[in-house]
């Protein structure tokens, strides 16, 4: 009877300690990390890329939590929208763009995992983190056209099926096309 005794007792510290840990543990979490940090504007025209903001759209017409990896959301053509990371560093994630037939759907994805992106219809376009980490699926009908990548503000990369003069829309090449200033193109080293 003692030794069950001594035994409830440890069996009482144990959970009352691991109670008390717990405790510590959620009220040291570090809330710093939930700030707006981006927006997004999805044109009104069809395919057209997503144009990236750094800073947050006074007139933005939703706010998106992201509260983890993972996280799916769709927006439509025409939309401005505000992201808020809800304890999740920004800098370690990236989102995801999928392009569908009345706007885009979004995830929260990690910058440093692989993705796929299937292309099944000409001018479909995707925003990835890095080429290196896509893999990418084409369905038999679009196999004779090109993949164009294209590099983005926010240092992801824009990866289309079809060219522009296929009728493809890219903002980010429109973005990009206004950096290639005379001076830029008269410093770009040249074998």
């Amino acid at each position: 009877m003692e030794k069950i005794k001594i035994i409830l007792v440890f069996v009482f510290i144990a959970v009352l300690s691991s109670c008390q840990t717990y405790k510590e543990e959620r009220t040291d979490i570090d809330t710093g990390n939930i700030k707006v940090s981006k927006s997004v504007e999805i044109p009104k025209d069809e395919n057209a890329a997503p144009v990236a903001g750094f800073a947050e759209a006074q007139n933005a017409d939703r706010i998106i939590t992201f509260s983890g990896i993972g996280d799916k959301v769709h927006i439509k053509y025409g939309q401005t929208v505000n992201f808020i990371y809800d304890g999740i560093n920004p800098e370690q994630t990236y989102i995801k763009y999928e392009s569908t037939d009345d706007g885009y759907n979004l995830e929260l994805a990690n910058r440093n995992d692989p993705v796929v992106v299937r292309f099944w219809n000409l001018c479909q376009n995707y925003v990835v983190a890095s080429p290196s980490l896509t893999n990418i699926d084409i369905a038999p009908n679009l196999n004779l056209e090109q993949i164009v990548w294209t590099p983005r503000a926010d240092g992801t990369w824009e990866v289309r099926i079809g060219t522009v003069e296929r009728g493809c829309k890219s903002q980010a090449l429109q973005e990009l096309q206004k950096l290639r200033t005379k001076e830029y193109e008269k410093n770009l080293p040249r074998k």
